[in-house]
């Protein structure tokens, strides 16, 4: 996806929200994250100019893992609906969210259909849509520059994409309308070994590309107990389906991926069994190798069958 360049849209960006932002992605370094941006924005011949005023967090429903992000709309509504009680001016001016768990360096497929279907909705006021990205965490002092992200604007009824540059971005020290400062967003312990790897994996943004392209049934979840996983029905060159499950191992540097055939029907059932002890690089490794060994074992029952039937 190509993303133009523009010098008619210029970003005012609170320190505040960023700091906010990447609070948030520090409590959720395992997965995906994100919430709504709000504030107000002006617009005179052509020229744009947006002013970020708050961050409302994700929700108390809202579901992540590795690869995917779900906000809880409900209470994001009831949220703005509040601040908008007092300060009839906000708008929603777009969404923010992170990819820095998973190494894409730029907008997926999927955000980009989400937010042009956002942009060109009825009940979005807004003539645009602004998209923050967070893309990957460094360890830099400076709390500001803890993570690096990208900025993108939408415009209703246009296909481009525009990426803005540092310098349409002006950096402010202003307070924020929300969240205010007794109302915080709600963190992970900060405590869980896990939330201090800084490490990205960026094969798992290649394992969502394939799996969603190709394995439409098989999809990403997360857990305290089990981490990152893939779990769904994987069909068979006969028509049959076994349900498998593929398990992250994220404890050394560079994580490997263990698949589990639940309940193997007995064609299947010594190579599920053998499948269950290697260890695989990547999701879409572990997957289509178990899809290729399920149907070589089938293809093989078949064969035998047709000899055992063949006349002499």
């Amino acid at each position: 996806m190509k993303f133009h360049t523009t010098d008619k849209i210029r970003l005012v960006l609170p320190k505040a929200a960023l700091t906010t932002v990447f609070d948030e992605c520090d409590g959720f370094d395992q997965d995906e994250t994100g919430g709504r941006v709000i504030g107000t924005f002006e617009e005179d011949r052509g020229k744009l100019v947006i002013r970020v005023s708050g961050i409302i967090e994700a929700g108390p429903q809202a579901r992540r893992s590795a690869v995917t992000f779900f906000q809880d709309g409900a209470h994001q509504e009831q949220v703005f609906r509040k601040i908008e009680s007092h300060f009839p001016q906000i708008e929603h001016l777009g969404n923010w969210h992170t990819h820095h768990v998973n190494g894409l360096q730029h907008l997926s497929g999927g955000d980009i259909e989400t937010y042009h279907r956002t942009v060109n909705h009825r009940n979005h006021n807004a003539p645009f849509f602004y998209a923050l990205l967070v893309t990957e965490r460094h360890r830099f002092g400076d709390p500001l520059r803890r993570y690096t992200v990208k900025h993108y604007v939408f415009r209703r009824g246009e296909e481009r994409i525009f990426e803005l540059s540092r310098d349409q971005v002006q950096i402010v020290d202003q307070p924020l309308l929300w969240p205010t400062k007794s109302e915080h967003f709600p963190a992970k312990a900060k405590d869980d070994p896990k939330l201090h790897s800084l490490g990205a994996n960026p094969d798992r943004a290649y394992d969502k590309d394939i799996l969603t392209e190709f394995y439409r049934g098989i999809r990403p979840f997360s857990s305290a107990k089990l981490g990152m996983y893939w779990r769904g029905p994987l069909e068979l060159l006969d028509g049959s389906t076994v349900e498998v499950v593929l398990l992250e191992d994220s404890a050394s540097s560079k994580p490997s991926y263990s698949v589990t055939v639940r309940d193997a029907p007995a064609d299947i059932k010594i190579i599920a069994e053998e499948l269950a002890g290697v260890e695989f690089p990547s999701a879409r490794a572990a997957l289509i190798t178990t899809e290729r060994s399920c149907n070589r074992a089938i293809y093989g029952r078949h064969g035998e069958k047709r000899k055992v039937e063949s006349p002499a």
